[in-house]
C-alpha cells in the first residue's frame, strides 16, 4: 500500500507516492483539463460559420482550420508521450494546458485566416502534450483496482468538453460574437494550469509492484507511445494480419467521425437555417448522448457475445459500422428536424459500438511488449489519413457541390468501409489472437 514518504527517482529528485486527498485533487484538476481539452477542440465547429462569414473564406478554407490543429496533434503525440516517459509530468500537463489555453484565447484576436490556422496548429502541439502525461499520472495516483474505474470517469470529460464547446460556442456566437467563443474556453485553461503545476508528483509505478507491472497496467497505452525497436515491432506488426484490419477501421472510422463533428453544426444552420445557438445546442446533444449511450451498449454487446465467439469484439463494431452506413445515408435525405436528430443519432449509436471493442482486439491480437507501439503507430495513421484529413476533404466537395452533399457521400462510405474491412477481420482474428496465446506460452 501506498505511504506518504518520498521515494527517490534515477535523476535525484523526491517525488512522494500520494495520499487520497492529493489523489482526489489531481483527479479533479485532470478531468477538468479533459473538458477544457475537448471544448477548446470542438468550439470551432460551433463558430465556424461566423468566421467563414467574416474573413469571406471557402468551405475548403475553414476544413483547413480543423485539419491544421488535427494534423499537428497527430505527429506532435509521439514525441510529447516519449516526454512523458522522462519528464516531470506534472510539470508537463501545466506547461501545455497553458500552451493551448493561452492560443485559443489569442485566436480570439485573430484578423485573418493565416493567424488563425497559425494558433490553431499550436493548439494542436499543447493538447498533443497532456494526454500521456495525463494518463500517466492517473496511472500513479490510484490502484490498480481503482484505475479502470477511474479512466472511465476521466474519459467522460472528453464528451463532456465537446458537448459544451459546440453548445457554448454556438451560443456566445450569436450573443457576443465568434471571437469571445474562444476567450470564455481558453482563460479558464490558464486556472487550471496553475493547479496542475500545483498537484503533487506521485513516483512511478506507485502502487505496482515489479512483478506485475506491464504494458496491460499502463495507462498510457490508451494514448499510445513509439516504445524501443521501433523497426523489429514493425516487422512483427506486418506478421499480424488482424492489426492491419484495425488501423484500416480506425482510419475510416476516424474519418466519418472528424469530418461530421467538424461540419454538423454549419450543415444544421444550412439545411435546416437554424440560429448557431440551437445549431450549437443539438450538435451538443447528438455528441453526448451518442458517445455516452453507443459506448456503454457496444462495450456490453462485445463482452457478451465474446464470451461464445473469439472474433465477438470485432464482429459488434462490423455490426456498428453496417447498421450505422444506411441510417445516416438515410439521415441526410430527411429534411424535418425532429426526425433527423432522431435517425442521425442512432447511427451515432452505432458508430460509437466500436470504441471499446476495436482497442480491446488490440490488446488481443498484440503481445504486452509490442503494444505501446502498435496502438501509438495505430493512432497516428488513423489521425493523419482520418479525422485530419477529413474536414478539408469535405470542405472541398462542399466547395464544388454542397455540404448536404458533401456528408451523404463521404460518411456512409467510410462506415461502410470500415464495417468491409471488420468483415474481412473475422477471418483473422481468431488465429491471431490465439498465436499471441501461444508466443506468450514460450516467453514464460
Amino acid at each position: 500500500m501506498a505511504t506518504t514518504a518520498p521515494k527517490p527517482t534515477q535523476r535525484g529528485k523526491l517525488f512522494a507516492i500520494p495520499t487520497k486527498r492529493q489523489a482526489g485533487f489531481a483527479f479533479t484538476v485532470l478531468f477538468a483539463v479533459n473538458i477544457l481539452n475537448y471544448a477548446d477542440r470542438y468550439v470551432l465547429s460551433a463558430i465556424l460559420p461566423s468566421i467563414k462569414h467574416e474573413f469571406n473564406i471557402s468551405d475548403t478554407q475553414g476544413g483547413l482550420l480543423g485539419s491544421s490543429f488535427l494534423l499537428v496533434y497527430a505527429v506532435a503525440t509521439l514525441p510529447l508521450g516519449l516526454w512523458a516517459d522522462r519528464g516531470i509530468r506534472k510539470n508537463i500537463v501545466a506547461l501545455c494546458v497553458g500552451i493551448w489555453s493561452f492560443v485559443t484565447a489569442l485566436a480570439g484576436l485573430a484578423q485573418n485566416l493565416l493567424q488563425l490556422f497559425s494558433l490553431r496548429a499550436i493548439l494542436g502541439v499543447g493538447e498533443a502534450g497532456y494526454a500521456p502525461a495525463s494518463l500517466s499520472l492517473l496511472g500513479d495516483f490510484f490502484s490498480k483496482s481503482h484505475r479502470a474505474r477511474v479512466l472511465s470517469y476521466w474519459s467522460i470529460g472528453t464528451l463532456v468538453g465537446a458537448a459544451i464547446g459546440v453548445s457554448l460556442g454556438g451560443l456566445v456566437a450569436d450573443t457576443l460574437g465568434w471571437r469571445w467563443a474562444f476567450y470564455i474556453v481558453g482563460i479558464p485553461g490558464l486556472v487550471a494550469a496553475f493547479l496542475a503545476w500545483r498537484m503533487t508528483e506521485p513516483a512511478r509505478g506507485s502502487f505496482d509492484n515489479e512483478a506485475d507491472s506491464s504494458d496491460e497496467a499502463n495507462p498510457a497505452l490508451a494514448h499510445g507511445s513509439i516504445g524501443n525497436d521501433f523497426w523489429e515491432i514493425i516487422k512483427n506488426l506486418s506478421k499480424i494480419p488482424t492489426y492491419w484490419v484495425l488501423v484500416g477501421a480506425l482510419v475510416f472510422s476516424f474519418f466519418t467521425i472528424g469530418g461530421t463533428s467538424m461540419w454538423l453544426t454549419t450543415f444544421l444552420t444550412r439545411d435546416f437555417g437554424l440560429s448557431l445557438t440551437r445549431a450549437g445546442s443539438i450538435a451538443g446533444i447528438v455528441l453526448i448522448s451518442s458517445g455516452l449511450v453507443g459506448t456503454v451498449l457496444g462495450g456490453w454487446l462485445a463482452d457478451l457475445v465474446q464470451r461464445r465467439h473469439p472474433e465477438g469484439r470485432l464482429f459488434v463494431s462490423m455490426l456498428g459500422f453496417l447498421i450505422g452506413a444506411p441510417l445516416v445515408l438515410l439521415a441526410f435525405f430527411i429534411h424535418t428536424l425532429p426526425l433527423f436528430v432522431a435517425v442521425f443519432v442512432v447511427a451515432a449509436i452505432s458508430l460509437n459500438f466500436c470504441t471499446g471493442p476495436l482497442n480491446a482486439v488490440m490488446q488481443d491480437v498484440i503481445l504486452p511488449n509490442m503494444r505501446a507501439t502498435a496502438v501509438g503507430l495505430a493512432l497516428l495513421l488513423a489521425h493523419i489519413l482520418g479525422d485530419a484529413a477529413a474536414p478539408t476533404i469535405i470542405g472541398l466537395i462542399s466547395d464544388h457541390t454542397s455540404l448536404g452533399l458533401a456528408l451523404t457521400v463521404t460518411a456512409p462510405v467510410f462506415l461502410f468501409l470500415a464495417g468491409i474491412v471488420c468483415l474481412i477481420g473475422l477471418r483473422t482474428v481468431g488465429r491471431d489472437m490465439q498465436r499471441m496465446q501461444e508466443l506468450l506460452r514460450k516467453q514464460r
